[in-house]
């Protein structure tokens, strides 16, 4: 995975809870394709929030040995790893061990965010180029008794997973605000820093927020380097009244400097 392009949270990352018992590897020669679902709620938790509560769900209420998917998609787009890559998931009954599983964490009978598409589509597109490029794609309910993923989402997928992108001079406030607070719940979990090799949208946002503000971080590249390390100090030296001066950006950071 190209991880400077995408914020991918990984089971450690999203403090997932163990398995019940050690997951079962997929034999690449079995998979057939990708199956894509949704919450089903309205309205529902955002985030690693809605990672926990389908957590809870599947391995409390459900007994289930994890989470049911591989991956998860949040309305701003953040990817976060549920079982994770090439493992047996537990999301289609019939088809785990022949397929990956996806799960728009929002609600799939309206209108998502083009964020969310976005990363949808590329991470349908990075689990078939593992498996050599012959994969389908599909939704839930081709396989089974489900409406799953709702009927706007599915629409989407089988049109060919058009961009949904509205007139390009207007700005999405409300999105953006919402994408930082996604990314901020990922940096609170899994704070920034050289020393962890952080890769992704977050470390662009903090070093695109540190050019503007007159600091610089190196490239705009999404890796947290030494530039950036160094560009992050400075900025915390500035508020050394109420920011520990070490180059990490953890919520609080993230918080002045995004405020």
């Amino acid at each position: 995975m190209d991880m400077s392009e995408r914020t991918i949270v990984a089971r450690d990352g999203g403090e997932a809870r163990p398995p019940k018992r050690p997951f079962t590897k997929l034999r690449p020669s079995r998979v057939q394709g990708v199956v894509l679902h949704h919450s089903g709620v309205k309205d529902g938790p955002k985030g690693l929030s809605a990672l926990k509560a389908y957590e809870r769900f599947h391995m409390d209420s459900r007994g289930w040995n994890a989470i049911a998917y591989n991956w998860l998609v949040d309305e701003a787009g953040v990817i976060y790893a549920g079982r994770g890559p090439g493992v047996v998931s537990g999301a289609t009954k019939g088809w785990n061990s022949r397929s990956e599983s996806i799960c728009f964490t929002g609600w799939g009978e309206v209108e998502a965010p083009e964020a969310a598409l976005d990363s949808i589509k590329w991470l349908i597109n990075d689990i078939n180029s593992r498996y050599g490029g012959k994969l389908w794609v599909k939704g839930h309910r081709d396989l089974g008794n489900s409406t799953c993923p709702g009927n706007w989402l599915y629409n989407w997928l089988k049109s060919g997973m058009p961009s949904q992108l509205g007139d390009p001079n207007k700005v999405d406030w409300d999105g953006i605000k919402a994408h930082l607070e996604s990314l901020k719940a990922v940096v609170s979990h899994s704070p920034l820093s050289k020393r962890r090799r952080s890769r992704g949208e977050a470390v662009r946002a903090v070093q695109e927020r540190l050019k503007d503000l007159g600091y610089e971080p190196g490239g705009i590249d999404g890796i947290y380097g030494y530039n950036t390390k160094r560009a992050v100090k400075m900025f915390q030296v500035k508020y050394c009244s109420f920011l520990k001066v070490d180059g990490i950006v953890g919520a609080r950071t993230w918080d002045v400097l995004f405020g």
